[in-house]
């Protein structure tokens, strides 16, 4: 088959295209790549979620890199996508690679690489991998493979150490134990299971974070309908707030007090606030094009450059290294810091969301209400529309010719082509219309100072694709 990769890595379907050969393959290309690097002589550090065959192909990846007398670091069990990139920039490391599908279904399962940075990889990383894997499949050159028992290129790490003491050294853990807040964390089964637990204690509550790689029939994404079951333990009171991690803990989602779904875009609005307000810090903003004009409103406000990119951190991280940069994020839920890392991280933005609420003594409802009032009303939804490739590839086609007067009632302001087909209405309202880089879908996105506007152009958005 052929091996591309998307917006966030490869992912695949397990046992059909995830394979044992598909895997070594990705690793044998690697190996054939790392030669060239100017990191040429570091190490490699290998992850893994909980998913089904995580484990085993961070082993097998282990053993083929070992096999190219490659130094490995491999984590001694599950771990968040943020520790194996905040270790690549710790111990130097040549690269860094997790094996994970993030938000994906269980089914699937995949290969994310993060630069020596610790940043999501490139597309100029990563081609001169895909090449490497066509190139070998046409010579049928297989990989070579080393046992890890007593292999002295092979070292262990333990990621409840390292990375919980410098999420300790990044937030006031102290500040928010002292509020009182009784947390409920939801990580929908994934790889963040226990760590806000080791750095809060008694102070939180898990939900989902037994060991099951079916993840309860859920899709590990922290967005409804899959965070229903923490909106409806929210309701009884009894907690004031709930943190939601995805399959990785890369992305952040929240319920406040009130069972209300938080969505991402206010979660980035307020993280910015935070930084800005509170911590006194200042910087550039950089932002996903599917992402809110709520983040517009404040850079205005405070005065800071916004930038926008196209979706995914393969964008975003390499856009992070530049000097003077505050935060990015997408509206997914992945948010990222470069004074702590180039890279998403939903443990530390879900730690600095308890920070705010402490520092302001306010509970999350009240500060999205608050929000809302500043720079709002912004109301969000998307919809994902499952096509088979040829028709979206019809799509695609279609909308590169068609630019409306009006949508929902509104006069066209812009269209953008960053990143698919996005369209700015004169109220500042917004429709997206645009490929998944990871999943067999078309994504239609929508914000608006309504509900019923938000409806409106996702209705749109349906009967330009489907007009039958």
């Amino acid at each position: 088959m052929t091996i591309r990769f998307g917006t966030d890595g490869w992912r695949a379907v397990i046992g059909k295209d995830f394979t044992d050969e598909n895997v070594a393959a990705v690793a044998q290309a690697f190996a054939d790549c790392y030669v060239n690097f100017p990191e040429f002589g570091r190490p490699v550090i290998i992850g893994y979620d909980r998913r089904a065959k995580s484990k085993e192909s961070a082993e097998l990846i282990t053993s083929v890199l070992l096999g190219n007398h490659i130094q490995v670091w491999l984590s001694q069990d599950f771990c968040p996508t943020p520790c194996v990139s905040w270790l690549v920039k710790n111990k130097n490391a040549a690269t860094g690679v997790m094996i994970t599908a993030s938000h994906n279904p269980p089914t699937w399962n995949g290969i994310k690489f993060k630069e020596s940075y610790g940043g999501a990889a490139s597309a100029q990383f990563l081609a001169p991998i895909e090449n490497q894997i066509a190139e070998n499949q046409r010579k049928d050159r297989k990989p070579k493979t080393a046992v890890l028992m007593h292999n002295p290129l092979l070292h262990y790490f333990n990621p409840h150490e390292e990375y919980i003491e410098v999420l300790k050294n990044l937030v006031d853990l102290e500040k928010i134990k002292k509020a009182g807040f009784k947390i409920l964390f939801d990580p929908l089964y994934g790889a963040g299971a226990g760590f806000l637990n080791d750095l809060l204690g008694a102070k939180i509550e898990t939900l989902h974070g037994n060991a099951d790689p079916n993840f309860g029939g859920l899709h590990p994404e922290p967005i409804q309908p899959y965070v229903n079951e923490a909106m409806e333990k929210m309701r009884s009171g009894k907690y004031s707030v709930c943190i939601v991690t995805d399959g990785d803990a890369d992305r952040i989602g929240a319920v406040d007090d009130k069972g209300n779904h938080v969505t991402s875009h206010e979660i980035f609005a307020l993280l910015l606030k935070h930084l800005v307000e509170n911590r006194l810090m200042k910087g550039k903003v950089l932002k996903s094009i599917s992402t809110t004009v709520m983040l517009d409103r404040l850079c205005e406000k405070y005065g800071i450059p916004l930038v926008v990119t196209p979706i995914g951190f393969k964008y975003l991280s390499p856009a992070m290294k530049e000097e003077g940069i505050l935060i990015g994020g997408e509206e997914s839920g992945g948010i990222g810091m470069p004074f702590h890392i180039c890279e998403r991280d939903g443990l530390f933005c879900g730690l600095l969301l308890l920070e705010l609420m402490a520092t302001k003594k306010k509970l999350l409802s009240e500060l999205v209400t608050d929000l809302q009032k500043e720079v709002g009303p912004c109301f969000y939804k998307r919809k994902d529309l499952s096509l088979p490739s040829d028709k979206i590839e019809a799509v695609k086609l279609k909308l590169a010719s068609f630019n409306p007067s009006q949508l929902a009632g509104k006069k066209l302001k812009k269209r953008t082509l960053i990143d698919g087909f996005h369209f700015t209405l004169e109220d500042d309202s917004w429709l997206l219309i645009r490929p998944s880089g990871t999943e067999p879908l078309l994504r239609t996105y929508a914000e608006a100072p309504s509900v019923k506007q938000v409806d409106s152009l996702l209705k749109e958005a349906q009967v330009l694709i489907h007009p039958e």
